[in-house]
């Protein structure tokens, strides 16, 4: 009789060391899934990058536009689209890079001009959009001089 109660006891002690060992195996798959999610999300690695925004302006009395700067750049600038739209919003005509420097990048000391400017009249005014990576980095006021 004493040998039955002795197994007994062995044999509920194995049961409580089983859960245990599956609760622990939950818990580090777990740990494991969480660490994944957040190196995939980023979180790990350095998190979205920042968008790089460029302000610019007219030169008095011309029909282009100089850029002044470039923050978190370098912007490619076979990858800029630049449109120049009327007071209506209906996009007039694209615009094209002087590349001032040679680099291939727009930056400052670069130059903005609108591409066709055929139909266009003295004074009218525009906004000029800058877009990169589908998101705008720039926009301006720009009067036509003729």
């Amino acid at each position: 009789m004493w040998m039955k109660a002795n197994r007994k006891f062995i044999g509920e002690e194995r049961a409580v060391s089983a859960v245990i060992g599956v609760i622990l195996m939950v818990a580090i798959t777990v740990a494991i899934a969480a660490t994944v999610y957040l190196y995939v999300s980023g979180m790990i690695t350095g998190g979205s990058s920042i968008t790089p925004t460029v302000s610019f302006s007219q030169v008095a009395n011309n029909n282009y536009l100089m850029v002044s700067g470039v923050e978190h750049g370098p912007i490619p600038k076979d990858k800029v689209n630049i449109t120049f739209t009327n007071s209506s919003g209906g996009v007039k005509t694209y615009g094209d890079i002087t590349d001032t420097n040679n680099n291939n990048n727009l930056d400052a000391g670069d130059i903005i001009k609108p591409h066709d400017t055929t139909g266009w009249q003295a004074g009218e005014k525009y906004t000029v959009t800058i877009m990169y990576a589908g998101k705008i980095i720039g926009t301006a006021s720009f009067t036509y001089y003729g």
